[in-house]
């Protein structure tokens, strides 16, 4: 790995960083052996639970073979690979589930702890480094309809597009002024095909955030500008919060897989506070960094049976409580709400 001197610099003037070559093949061993284990875990509970019908044996497989051999079954919700991911599934005014799955094992603990990662980060955040419950990792399926234009995600099917956004907009207004970094890492090579990162050089720089929802003008608008990021395995793109970025649809055969955390210098407040951060570096207090994924799951389940209890919304900030209002008045004039059975059905 050769970390240009003028990382930060660059990274400041243009809103991203592409890093080559931080990791090796051996840094992902442990993250694909637990996912393999994990999906096989997930498919067999899908099966028990009657949301997923008989299927081959997949036990053994790569995690990206099983996860593209399940996706082929006709019975087959997206939605289910909300288990997979590092965060509890959410929005901005929504209430959690009591049921509501989060994985944080060992391997994704050790993926975002990562030294190497770590050292490239703290370049541009210090070495008091936390990591953001903000993040996610990215399954990103081989697109059943490549005539697909790039644009808003289709409901929560994880084969859309990546809509237009800037991380910036999912943080509370109390962060506005942390020093928040995204770190995008690939699990295996990313081109265009697969669909790669797109991003627009230098509008981290205005003031305003974008709007929200989005009009056509302001997409087209960052189409045009729109520079993308192919990457090797072992590469890592870093992106200014306030950075628009997305991605189109996957054309290839195979799996898109990454993940994304979002790194903060610890001393300044979280952008999720609610949720838990993690300590992945101190210098001034080693003993602080979270080693213990256990732990952190109990975290994370701790958070969500706070607010199943209370009855307390997901926070968010004032810019999307008219999308999800409007969502949900979308939903109620379609007739989707729940209806009474007529007296005479009933006896």
């Amino acid at each position: 790995m050769t970390v240009s001197p003028t990382l930060a610099e660059d990274f400041h003037r243009d809103g991203y960083a592409v890093v080559r070559g931080v990791l090796d093949a051996e840094d992902f061993t442990a993250v694909r052996e637990e996912y393999a284990r994990l999906i096989e875990l997930r498919a067999a509970q899908w099966r028990r639970d009657g949301l997923l019908g008989p299927g081959a044996d997949l036990a053994g497989k790569p995690f990206d073979e099983q996860l593209i051999a399940l996706a082929a079954q006709p019975d087959f919700d997206p939605v289910l690979l909300s288990e997979l991911d590092i965060t509890l599934p959410h929005m901005p005014f929504t209430s959690l589930q009591p049921g509501s799955k989060v994985h944080t094992g060992p391997g994704v603990l050790g993926l975002l702890r990562n030294p190497k990662v770590l050292d490239v980060v703290s370049r541009l955040v210090g070495d008091e480094i936390s990591a953001s419950p903000n993040q996610h990792v990215r399954l990103k399926l081989p697109a059943p309809d490549t005539t697909s234009r790039f644009g808003a995600r289709r409901g929560e099917t994880m084969h859309a597009p990546t809509m237009w956004h800037q991380d910036a907009m999912t943080q509370i207004p109390q962060s506005d002024d942390t020093t928040l970094v995204t770190c995008w890492i690939p699990l295996m090579d990313v081109t265009e095909e697969h669909g790669c990162l797109l991003v627009v050089p230098g509008r981290h720089h205005e003031e305003q955030l974008l709007p929200w929802p989005m009009d056509p003008e302001t997409v087209q608008g960052l189409e045009a500008e729109a520079v993308p990021l192919p990457v090797h395995q072992g590469d890592i793109v870093l992106l200014h919060k306030r950075t628009p970025h997305g991605s189109t649809i996957n054309r290839s055969s195979r799996l898109r897989w990454s993940f994304d955390f979002r790194f903060f210098a610890s001393h300044e407040p979280s952008d999720r506070p609610w949720f838990p951060a993690v300590v992945a570096r101190s210098a001034s207090a080693p003993e602080l960094a979270t080693t213990d994924a256990d732990a952190w799951r109990r975290q994370w389940e701790q958070a969500r049976e706070l607010f199943v209890s209370t009855g307390q919304m997901v926070p968010g900030r004032r810019e999307f409580a008219q999308l999800v209002a409007d969502s949900l008045i979308t939903r109620w004039e379609s007739g989707d709400f729940p209806r009474l059975e007529p007296e005479a059905a009933r006896a």
